[in-house]
C-alpha cells in the first residue's frame, strides 16, 4: 500500500466548528499534518468501517499515517530479513558441519588406516620370523609410537596371527 500526503501549506487550520466547510478543512488539516498527536482521533471520525471488525482492529492498532505506511513495510522487511538470515545461517551451519564432519571422518580414516598398516607390518614381520622386540622397535620408529603402545599393538595382532 502506498500513501501520499500532499501538504498545501505550512499553517495549521484553526477554524471553529460552524465555519463554512469546517469538517472538510478539519479532515484535510489532519491529513496534511499526520505527525500531530490528534491525527488518528480526527481521521477516525470520518471513516466508516461498517461491520468489518478486522479493518477496524487493524486501523485502531495504528496511530499515525506513518505507522499505517510502515506497517506493511515492516511485515515485508521482517519477512525479507528472516529469509536472508535463514539463508546466511544455513550457509554458515552447512560450512561448519561440513568442516566438523570432514575433520571427524579424516581422523577416523587415518586411525583405521594406521591400525591396518600396523597389523599388516606385524603380520609380515612375523611371517619373516623377525623377533618381537625388533618388530616393536620398528613400530616405534615408523609409526611414532611409545614403547607401551607398540607393545599393545604387537600383542593384539600377534595373537591374531598365531
Amino acid at each position: 500500500m502506498t500513501l501520499v500526503v500532499i501538504k498545501l501549506g505550512n499553517k495549521v487550520y484553526n477554524g471553529e466548528e460552524g465555519d463554512e466547510e469546517y469538517e472538510l478543512l478539519r479532515f484535510l488539516n489532519a491529513i496534511m499534518y499526520p505527525h500531530k498527536d490528534n491525527f488518528m482521533a480526527t481521521v477516525l471520525e470520518y471513516i466508516e468501517y461498517s461491520d468489518n471488525e478486522t479493518l477496524w482492529k487493524g486501523v485502531t492498532d495504528v496511530s499515525t499515517i506513518e505507522e499505517i505506511k510502515y506497517e506493511g513495510m515492516r511485515e515485508e522487511l521482517t519477512e525479507e530479513l528472516t529469509k536472508e538470515l535463514t539463508k546466511e545461517l544455513t550457509k554458515e551451519l552447512t560450512k561448519e558441519l561440513t568442516k566438523e564432519l570432514t575433520e571427524e571422518l579424516t581422523k577416523e580414516l587415518t586411525e583405521d588406516l594406521t591400525k591396518e598398516s600396523i597389523r599388516v607390518m606385524i603380520s609380515d614381520n612375523l611371517e619373516e620370523m623377525i623377533p618381537g622386540e625388533r618388530i616393536i622397535a620398528k613400530l616405534q620408529k615408523y609409526f611414532d609410537l611409545t614403547k607401551e603402545k607398540a607393545e599393545e599393538y604387537y600383542k593384539e595382532f600377534a595373537e591374531a596371527v598365531s
